[in-house]
């Protein structure tokens, strides 16, 4: 595997974890290079020798002002995109990154920073970590990938703002027809009513005359006509 081949299966993956969790691609990426050998060397898809109980590994630690090898366990994943999703867990479900201030930079795309950030919170015991992981970056330009997801989240809270607008204006619509059934209900209450008291007389002789012969279910309209007709001696 190349090293761009190993960048084009992690980087996508990272840009979407960047957006979700806010930490950097260009880190993930970073401390998958250097913890992974560019994907060379990922026992159980552990991309960022994230310690655990799954595997037993032989590894080097920065002990004493040496270098010496130890035995210990690793978590173990069905892909890279687990573990990549894991290790943006592991930051932030341990509270010594954060207080470090590896969040604070990387809300402000400080990629230095945080690659600082990891090494004071004691993230890898070798003392040129930090360093390491920032020359990967710049040789390589990873925050590239930072500004993809900046790009891609700007995209999506526009959409959101929109979804939002779309579904307050629907509520508007909705409230509006609501108020309408409830005009034509009315309307069609006094379109089709029974004859009213006040218009029982009017309507009686109106039938005597044969002026009308089913005066149930007409409008109010037409009871008031009927009434006034009456009253003014027209029939």
């Amino acid at each position: 595997m190349t090293k761009q081949s190993f960048i084009e299966q992690i980087a996508p993956a990272a840009v979407e974890d960047m957006i979700k969790t806010g930490v950097l691609a260009s880190i993930t990426i970073a401390q998958a290079c250097l913890e992974s050998a560019w994907g060379q060397s990922a026992p159980g898809n552990n991309l960022f020798g994230i310690k655990g109980s799954g595997t037993t590994q032989t590894t080097k630690e920065f002990i004493n002002g040496k270098w010496v090898s130890i035995e210990t366990g690793f978590r173990v994943y069905n892909d890279w995109i687990g573990s990549i999703k894991d290790h943006s867990e592991f930051l932030l479900q341990n509270s010594r990154y954060r207080k470090a201030g590896f969040f604070d930079c990387c809300t402000k795309g400080d990629y230095q920073g945080a690659a600082r950030a990891l090494q004071s919170a004691n993230y890898a015991t070798d003392p040129q970590y930090a360093a390491k992981l920032i020359e990967i970056i710049e040789n390589n330009k990873f925050n590239a990938y930072d500004q993809e997801a900046y790009y891609m989240k700007e995209v999506i809270q526009k959409l959101q703002n929109q979804i939002s607008t779309l579904e307050s204006q629907q509520l508007t619509l909705l409230k509006t027809a609501e108020a309408h059934i409830e005009k034509i209900n009315a309307l069609e209450k006094t379109a089709s009513m029974p004859v009213p008291e006040w218009a029982e007389r009017a309507v009686a002789t109106a039938v005597h005359y044969g002026l009308i012969d089913s005066p149930e279910g007409r409008s109010h309209d037409f009871y008031s006509l009927i009434t006034i007709i009456h009253r003014k001696g027209l029939i």
